[in-house]
């Protein structure tokens, strides 16, 4: 414990900003910061369902900050080329703006509705964060496993 207390007392236990890393998570996929928020997008194997979203952030500024994963448009394209907007798949309504404290970290995995293969994603940011003009990052094609089925 004692090793813990000294090391948090010369390197800091706070996100640093612009890092996105704090361990043990690194922030995997597309970066941007917007706002208070360092924020990472990354695709995940498919479920049946639609495709999976993976969202790291953390909090730069030394006050809490607005996380809301529901208000962020989500695009996805299809093989075709035609655009879908996607929901996330909350059947109990869980998905709801939240804040995460000044200099913490968090993350969510979030699955999205569609009824056709997405070969790509994209996700506005900055309606995740409430931080004015869109910012989209966008994540290609999807992991070629399902999520629970074999090659």
């Amino acid at each position: 414990m004692r090793i813990v207390v000294v090391s948090c007392a010369v390197v800091g236990c706070a996100y640093q900003p612009g890092s996105f890393s704090s361990p043990p998570r690194e922030f995997v996929g597309q970066r941007v910061t917007v706002g208070c928020l360092d924020l990472a997008v990354d695709r995940r194997a498919d479920l049946s369902i639609g495709p999976v979203l993976a969202y790291e952030f953390a909090n730069r500024c030394d006050h809490a900050a607005v996380v809301d994963l529901g208000a962020s448009a989500v695009i996805g394209r299809s093989a075709a080329g035609g655009e879908l907007a996607l929901r996330p798949y909350d059947p109990r309504g869980e998905v709801h703006p939240a804040e995460i404290d000044g200099r913490n970290v968090g993350g969510e995995v979030l699955a999205y509705t569609a009824d056709r293969t997405m070969v790509r994603l994209c996700v506005d940011a900055a309606a995740l964060a409430h931080a004015g003009a869109p910012r989209w990052l966008c994540v290609g094609d999807a992991p070629h496993l399902v999520a629970g089925r074999a090659p």
